[in-house]
């Protein structure tokens, strides 16, 4: 019955991802998005360990690391929509959601809190130490750094230097500015700098709780 629930998350998970991929992305822009990336990730993971289910396989602990990985990246896109994204758009924050025959929600929350609990709940071949936790700032700062690179060669997502407002350095609260009366689409009226350093925090916050929940499961 366990292997079974597994499979069925994993599919559904996958299946999720690929109907929102379809009704989202229009442009090659598209895949410079945060939540894109992360959704091909895990979904990538989910299949490698679909198969390892269906097929009873063995894999290196290492893989068990990247997944750990791809799901941290993924809570990210699920937890930054909800709380940052959504109920800055214009759309409103239900509407956020239900964009693109809601491929939104399917991006943004489906795939995500069903990737999460396939993680907590199954491939416990191997114990995840703390330090792993560190690991889990890794996509999100690579992210970071792509942003940066591609703006600075030209790259643009309508009128911001990012994809995302907390990550757009060029708005008036620029990378150490704070001032909140500018909060909207463009901006969260606190400095990229700000922003990052708290995001980091919660990736290693979140990852931790994640590993302590896996890891007080019997193997």
């Amino acid at each position: 019955m366990k292997k079974k629930t597994s499979i069925i998350i994993k599919t559904i998970a996958i299946i999720s991802m690929i109907y929102g991929l379809v009704r989202t992305c229009t442009t090659l822009m598209s895949i410079t998005y945060f939540t894109i990336l992360s959704n091909i990730f895990v979904a990538i993971m989910l299949l490698l360990f679909l198969i390892k289910e269906i097929f009873n396989l063995k894999y290196k602990k290492y893989l068990y690391v990247i997944k750990f990985l791809s799901t941290i990246s993924i809570t990210l896109t699920f937890l930054v929509f909800m709380f940052l994204l959504a109920p800055t758009l214009d759309t409103g924050f239900i509407n956020a959601y239900l964009m693109n025959s809601a491929g939104s929600l399917c991006l943004h929350f489906i795939t995500p809190v069903l990737s999460i609990i396939d993680f907590l709940l199954f491939d416990r071949e191997y114990k995840l130490n703390k330090i792993h936790a560190l690991y889990a700032t890794i996509p999100p700062l690579l992210y970071v750094v792509f942003v940066v690179i591609g703006s600075k060669l030209g790259l643009r997502w309508g009128t911001m230097y990012a994809p995302y407002n907390f990550l757009n350095y060029h708005a008036k609260t620029g990378w150490f500015g704070f001032d909140l009366s500018l909060l909207g689409w463009e901006t969260l009226g606190i400095g990229v700098f700000y922003n990052i350093l708290f995001l980091t925090i919660i990736f290693i916050l979140i990852g931790l709780l994640f590993i302590w929940i896996k890891n007080r499961k019997k193997m």
